[in-house]
Formats: C-alpha cells, structure tokens, sequence
C-alpha cells in the first residue's frame, strides 16, 4: 500500500480520496506542525495516531518523515468505462505509451497530466512499471487526479480511440512535422514510444507523427521531460486559440 509522506500529497489525497486512506500517523512532538493535516483528517472523520518518535521511525522502516497516510493501492480505470465517458469530456487530452518501466518517471508524468490538466494515462497491462509506491511519492499529490487505463493491446485501444473522434499523434524524434505545426486544440491523444522509439504497430496507428524540435546535435530527450515538453504546447496553443 503507497505510504504518504509529503504534507501537499497526504493534504491532497484527505480532500480528493478520502475513501482510500488507511491509516494517518504522526510522530509525537509534530502534532502542532500537523495542524492542517489534522483539521482535514478530521472533516473527513479520519481516525489518527499519534506515535513516540522510536514506534514511529519503526513502523514507517526508517523513512525521514513526521507524518504518513498510509492508502488503498491506486485503482486502475476500467478501460470500456474510460472511452464511455470520454464523450462527456470536451476536447480531451490524453496520453499513451508503448511502455513505461521507471516509476520515477510514471510520477512525473502524472505530475505533468495534472498540471496542464491531462484527462488520462494509458499503457499497457505488460512492460510498464504500473503505480508503485515510488510513482506516488515522485507525483507529489497528483495521483488524486490520476486515471490510467491499462490495456492489453495498445494499438487495438489507440483505434477505438479514434473512434470517438480523438486524434492520435505518435511522438518521435524522426517525426516529420515539428509539434508547433500540429494543430493541437481539438480533442488529441498524444503517444509515447520507449527509449528506442515508437514501436512499428503502434506508430502505424497514430494518424501523424510528431518530433520536438531541438537545438545542437544532442535531440534525446527523457521520457518525462518529452511528455511535459508537449503537454505544455497543447496548453499554449489551446489558451492562444481561446483568446
């Protein structure tokens, strides 16, 4: 089960998803510091403890805090529902990836959807490194906001995607088309490779292939710094065209 750690992240899942809290702990001495996280704990009718300093550090493994929520494990969106209730949504913007194996990246990029307000994650149920307790502390509360859909087979998910009038654009060094010069406004899928790229399948599926230009000779960019590098162009030229 994901344990907490942050005051912003702990704060966040107490006011979003208060159903999914286990456990709130806090380390004797650090009630007055913890006053916020208190007050909301108890909004909510969320029980508490309050523990010695030496319970404390033992029963959290050693981990360098004063307070932790202990949660449910991270549920996963149905993958039918997600696409029924896309229809509702107005211009959505979403993300899919061939795979993700490092959690720290996972948390960033879900720290990404959530600033520029992504409507959801999608990767497959193999070769991804899914929600660990790793991926909940680098996304910092942004998994109160989190859905990810889990597939079994990605391009076959990408075409009923499409389906609902989403546009697909595969990322990808080698893309043709600079990301300034796609229209972004309308309802897109942005799709992720692995480090080697957009796997064939996959790539046959997206209905353009994008690149994010670069200066020098050096144009690898991380995974997470691609996906936060587009997201942030989709929201400059969605806020442009809303002028």
């Amino acid at each position: 089960m994901p344990l907490l750690t942050e005051k912003k992240a702990i704060l966040l899942a107490l006011t979003e998803r208060p159903r999914t809290v286990r456990k709130l702990t806090i380390e004797k001495g650090y009630e007055r510091l913890s006053e916020e996280i208190i007050k909301e704990a108890k909004k909510e009718g969320i029980s508490f403890k309050v523990l010695p300093k030496e319970v404390f550090s033992k029963q959290m493994r050693g981990e360098k805090c004063h307070v932790c929520l202990e949660t449910d494990e991270f549920s996963y969106t149905d993958q039918d529902l997600f696409i029924k209730e896309l229809g509702s949504v107005a211009n959505p913007l979403l993300c899919a990836f061939d795979g993700i194996y490092d959690p720290q990246n996972l948390g960033n990029i879900l720290r990404t959807s959530a600033c520029f307000e992504g409507n959801g994650l999608i990767m497959p149920k193999e070769n991804s490194c899914g929600v660990t307790e790793a991926a909940a502390r680098v996304a910092s509360g942004a998994l109160s906001f989190a859905k990810i859909v889990r597939v079994t087979n990605l391009a076959r998910y990408l075409e009923e995607i499409k389906k609902t009038g989403i546009f697909c654009w595969g990322l990808d060094e080698g893309g043709s088309v600079p990301i300034w010069d796609a229209d972004l406004t309308g309802s897109v899928c942005l799709v992720f490779g692995r480090e080697s790229g957009l796997r064939r399948l996959t790539r046959e599926k997206c209905d353009g292939i994008l690149r994010i230009p670069t200066a020098g000779k050096f144009s690898s960019l991380n995974l997470a710094t691609s996906v936060a590098a587009s997201f942030y162009e989709v929201r400059r030229q969605r806020a442009r065209a809303s002028r």
